[in-house]
């Protein structure tokens, strides 16, 4: 596979798998609001209210991203992809997610979030192609 098909193919994924994991970080945490409100509604006290829910978001849409960009690869045949993975991940957790979920981004944030993962996840998989091309290969 060319490094320019390789990383089309992961630019594609790696922006949709963004735009998704925002989505469902969203929608996760608004169904942990409603589940505060409730348990606060019931009489439970506000201190800890909802803090199973906002676990489990958090849980899910950290853990969202690295499945969901090694499936799209997987199923795009591009192989080799660990890096790309683990570097998607750690941008991610670290950079991207916190600066989407719970800030209402204006378009040009939400842009350059996707643009900066979708870039790290590109770059890293077209280095391992260069670092190791024989991972990158279909088994014959």
């Amino acid at each position: 596979m060319s490094y320019v098909l390789r990383a089309a193919k992961v630019a594609a994924a790696s922006a949709a798998v963004t735009l998704a994991g925002w989505r469902l970080f969203e929608s996760l945490y608004g169904w942990a609001d409603h589940a505060a409100d409730a348990e606060v509604d019931s009489g439970q006290p506000e201190w800890f209210a909802g803090t199973r829910q906002y676990l489990v978001a958090n849980a899910a849409g950290w853990a969202f991203l690295p499945v969901a960009v090694w499936g799209l690869l997987r199923l795009s045949q591009v192989r080799g992809n660990r890096f790309a993975v683990v570097a998607s991940a750690f941008v991610w957790v670290t950079f991207t997610a916190p600066g989407l979920v719970g800030s209402h981004p204006s378009l040009s944030a939400v842009v350059a979030w996707v643009a900066i993962q979708t870039a790290v996840t590109t770059a890293a998989s077209v280095m391992q192609m260069v670092a190791m091309p024989a991972t990158t290969q279909l088994k014959q």
